[in-house]
């Protein structure tokens, strides 16, 4: 296994993972629902270090379980937040989209209860302080670089460590069946387009470069990332989604 920064995975009360990354100072790879808050705090605070140490804030997509608690860090930490240009409207509460689509079993269930929906999916607004494209590098870790995974949401994003060869996907890839899949249709904005995007970041692992996988759902995959990434892939090809 290549040597790697300490990487910690907490799970939160929503069910997606969230990252924290050490380095001299603490990177946050997602923030849960708003009430991760404390999950957060306390598994920082385990690691023997302070949340105010958290200084950069990197956020896959806006939806509640994984952008949730982002704003209550910035007030603690005055942590910088970053999002693909894609979803920071979203983020920041300028624009509003659905979280929830009236697509596959889960998503025609949650869209028969509307209010209760939109109650559990909002995301308290946070600003974005460095809009992202495709193909930038943050300048923190050694680099991090930005792939757009479009598709789960129109600002999907994965998180790239080069020098590491660490993959955080957040929904564009998931684990939740202990073999990678795409993001649930029914909470996916364009599952067209979200079947591409597996497709284009398999591309960009073809020959190499990754050690781990850290997904939004599910246990992080160190065995064999870029295979199991190409085996995605090869699945969705197969059947004829692309």
């Amino acid at each position: 296994m290549k040597n790697i920064p300490p990487v910690h995975k907490v799970k939160g009360y929503g069910t997606g993972n969230m990252y924290i990354v050490e380095g001299e100072e603490l990177v946050l790879v997602d923030t849960g629902v708003s009430r991760d808050y404390r999950l957060l705090v306390d598994r920082i605070k385990s690691l023997g270090r302070s949340p105010v140490e958290v200084s950069h804030i990197l956020l896959t997509h806006f939806h509640v379980d994984h952008a949730g608690a982002a704003a209550a860090f910035r007030r603690l930490s005055h942590a910088k937040v970053y999002a693909h240009k894609d979803d920071a409207p979203f983020i920041e509460g300028e624009e509003k989209i659905e979280s929830i689509h009236k697509k596959g079993v889960l998503g025609r269930a949650a869209s028969l209860i509307p209010n209760t929906a939109h109650k559990y999916t909002r995301v308290p607004s946070v600003e974005v302080d460095e809009p992202l494209e495709d193909g930038d590098v943050i300048p923190i870790l050694h680099g991090i670089k930005v792939i757009h995974a479009p598709g789960h949401t129109p600002g999907s994003a994965c998180f790239y460590l080069e020098e590491y060869g660490v993959l955080f996907t957040g929904d564009a890839i998931i684990n939740s069946y202990h073999f990678l899949t795409l993001p649930t249709v029914g909470f996916s904005s364009d599952f067209g387009e979200a079947t591409r995007s597996v497709c284009r970041v398999a591309d960009i692992f073809e020959d190499g470069g990754l050690w781990l996988i850290c997904p939004g759902h599910g246990p992080i995959v160190e065995q064999n990332p870029r295979e199991k990434l190409l085996r995605l892939r090869g699945r969705i090809m197969r059947k004829g989604r692309v």
